[in-house]
């Protein structure tokens, strides 16, 4: 990649006071190949004032995350936490399939629990969305007792692709769903819709993409070709998401609909940014990009 594209995604002469600048949290997917240390104090560097840490693996390759909080590598972790100051907003990714149950999902509200999390990232994998409904129902109870909310994600390749069932179930149950701006475009969500559930969502993420992900297909082909994968929705969401502002993402609409009670989150992980950065200026290029675009945007922030 040239150095000349990846200017054109960077906002030149960005500098912003800490009293101008708007919190804002970062996703662990943004960063995956950090330990959790490592990504805690390169985010706190890059100016992020939150962080979601992924307590659940996802793909091959996830780091993993000490669920017992008695072992060394956890207390490293809280410690950093609280060296950097920084707010543990969410844990993700918690996947329910039809063998999850309390013994999956206790340890990880226990850690959550300890570390002050707000919410749980559930993503829906199981076959039966009643089935699902029922198991979300048990967790959103157990999560109810150590403060947590879980926010359901609606994901364009997982059986929980609607938002609209979303938000049925967590209405249902008394949970919570989680907006990504990515997500929101390949499930063909409407912005009525999120108009008239916006109690429902606590967590805005923070990206950008074409309106068609046959827009940039060469590329995911290219990126699927070196790092392995068949599936290009995948392959966007985990490796070419873009900067806000980039792509035709309705992020303006949705902040002005869901207002400042809604905490927004930076979720772009983007391999072609990321080959020519070290992870520390990487965040902090999706820190002071995101925070221009949102100083420029008219909203209730």
């Amino acid at each position: 990649m040239t150095f000349q594209y990846l200017t054109n995604y960077l906002w030149s002469g960005v500098v912003m006071s800490p009293e101008e600048r708007i919190p804002l949290g970062v996703a662990p997917l943004s960063a995956l190949d950090l330990s959790p240390t490592a990504y805690i104090r390169a985010a706190a560097a890059a100016g992020f004032s939150a962080i979601g840490l992924r307590a659940s693996p996802v793909g091959d390759g996830d780091p993993e995350f000490p669920l017992d909080t008695s072992t060394s590598g956890f207390r490293n972790i809280t410690s950093v936490l609280d060296e950097t100051g920084l707010e543990v907003l969410d844990l993700e990714v918690f996947s329910v399939g039809p063998e999850t149950n309390p013994d999956d999902w206790l340890p990880v509200l226990d850690v959550g629990a300890e570390l002050g999390a707000s919410y749980l990232n559930v993503v829906g994998v199981h076959p039966s969305l009643e089935a699902f409904e029922q198991i979300v129902g048990r967790l959103t109870e157990d999560a109810r007792d150590r403060g947590i909310v879980p926010v359901l994600e609606p994901v364009a390749y997982r059986p929980l692709n609607d938002f609209n069932e979303a938000v049925r179930i967590a209405r249902t149950v008394g949970c919570a769903v989680e907006m990504d701006v990515l997500h929101f475009i390949r499930t063909g969500a409407s912005l009525d819709m999120v108009a008239a559930n916006r109690d429902l969502f606590p967590i805005l993420q923070i990206c950008d993409a074409p309106a068609r992900l046959d827009d940039h297909r060469a590329e995911l082909e290219e990126i699927a070709a070196e790092r392995g994968g068949k599936d290009l929705h995948i392959i966007e969401s985990r490796s070419l998401r873009l900067l806000p502002g980039r792509g035709d993402g309705p992020i303006g609409e949705l902040l002005q609909i869901l207002g400042g009670a809604t905490r927004l989150s930076v979720e772009v992980p983007n391999v072609r940014l990321r080959g020519e950065l070290s992870a520390a200026d990487y965040l902090r290029l999706l820190c002071q990009t995101t925070q221009a675009y949102l100083s420029a945007e008219p909203q209730t922030h």
